[in-house]
């Protein structure tokens, strides 16, 4: 949907929704703009295929203080920027408030610090060190989609071997099936119903075997205050730890991958960097590239925020990128600045109680890629090349064609 402004223009505020497709073919120049004339106000976008008329928020310090507040602005109305039906598929726990998030939070945690992620970590790398390989043939003699053969691949990869020890061989439909889904969502009923019935059947063969030690086996025996949450609502939890990692992580990976492309000094700089800039340079490009542009909440309470006089039930948008790039919190935003002393303060990955379950496993991903691609010596795409980006939960290139070599 596009708001109809022209070409070198700016949306106006009350036109402004993420997925407009004048902000998407402009979208820093835009989002930078919203912030800077107008850090919060009212848009009559749409934030559903039923719905319109929200608050937005732009700016640091009001995206954090309304995002850490969830009595006041609740995710178990929806957090989508455009909502789909919660009467057929609710994303637990993101859409969920205490206690149902608090205790679910609690049971899925311990998989994903980063003690446990440690032990991953060569699997991990060793995924990655078969991605890249695959591509550096590939692209022998000519160009690699580094989109299609590594970023979009990585993360199912990662998280099906890692925490279903599932081999890749094994889960190839269920990657096509993932592809349809983020690339073509319009084709949902086709495959998603698969994916769903799949999803199930793996939760009731853990339930059977009174499997609690892994992952799907927590997820089968789910219980908010001591009451089992019913077959629905684990599937929807399964579901979510499936599509949130993929989708975001791809996003993010995409990003930064192009990001280094077209920086041939920020590679060779990086080749040399130690561990401790290595993960500052792994923030510093979340930061930059916020591979989710925002989150949504509704109004439980009659509240004043930046001047906006928020009643209970509005909707209500948190603008992560434009936040990530408030020159007020991050100096020089749009400039990528690796030591960055504040740069893990960044809203990439959300801020409060809601900020991402998986962030720890994406910050090892995208560090493992960033590591692998500034190890060779050459990673380029063609002088001018501009990438396409969809509209939808996470940002990132669709395609990146690549020339590479060791």
């Amino acid at each position: 949907m596009s708001s109809g402004t022209e070409a070198g223009g700016f949306i106006e505020p009350s036109e402004f929704h993420l997925y407009d497709q004048t902000v998407n073919d402009d979208f820093w120049r835009q989002v930078n703009h919203l912030r800077e004339t107008c850090p919060a106000g009212w848009s009559n976008g749409p934030w559903s295929e039923f719905d319109s008329g929200f608050w937005f928020f732009n700016d640091f310090a009001t995206v954090q203080k309304v995002a850490t507040n969830w009595r006041e602005f609740s995710s178990a109305e929806g957090a989508a920027p455009m909502q789909f039906d919660l009467d057929i598929m609710r994303m637990i726990p993101l859409e969920t408030d205490p206690p149902m998030h608090r205790d679910i939070r609690k049971a899925l945690n311990p998989f994903f610090t980063p003690t446990a992620l440690k032990e991953q970590e060569p699997r991990l790398h060793a995924i990655v060190d078969r991605l890249m390989e695959r591509c550096l043939t590939k692209a022998e003699g000519g160009q690699v989609d580094f989109v299609a053969e590594f970023t979009r691949r990585l993360p199912p990869l990662i998280f099906f071997e890692a925490f279903l020890g599932q081999r890749e061989e094994e889960i190839g439909w269920i990657l096509e099936a993932l592809e349809t889904l983020l690339l073509h969502p319009e084709r949902a009923l086709e495959v998603a119903p698969k994916l769903m019935f799949w999803e199930a059947e793996i939760i009731e063969s853990r339930r059977a075997e009174g499997k609690r030690d892994d992952l799907i086996g927590v997820i089968a025996h789910l219980e908010v205050e001591g009451v089992e949450l019913d077959e629905r609502q684990r599937v929807e939890t399964f579901n979510l730890m499936i599509l949130a990692g993929m989708e975001t992580t791809m996003g993010g990976l995409a990003s930064v991958a192009w990001e280094l492309a077209c920086v041939p000094d920020v590679r060779r700089m990086l080749a040399r960097a130690d561990e401790k800039l290595l993960d500052s340079a792994t923030d510093e490009f979340l930061r930059h590239a916020s591979p989710v542009p925002g989150a949504a909440r509704t109004a439980h309470a009659d509240v004043e925020v930046a001047g906006c006089p928020v009643k209970s039930g509005d909707r209500v948008l948190l603008n992560w990128a434009s936040a990530n790039r408030d020159p007020k919190q991050f100096p020089e935003p749009d400039e990528l600045i690796f030591d960055r002393s504040n740069a893990a303060s960044h809203v990439a990955f959300g801020a409060g109680i809601h900020r991402c379950l998986g962030n720890h496993l994406a910050r090892r991903e995208v560090k493992a890629m960033i590591r692998a691609v500034c190890s060779l010596s050459s990673f380029e795409v063609e002088p001018g090349f501009a990438p396409q980006f969809r509209p939808s939960m996470a940002r990132g290139p669709l395609s990146l064609p690549v020339t590479m070599a060791r």
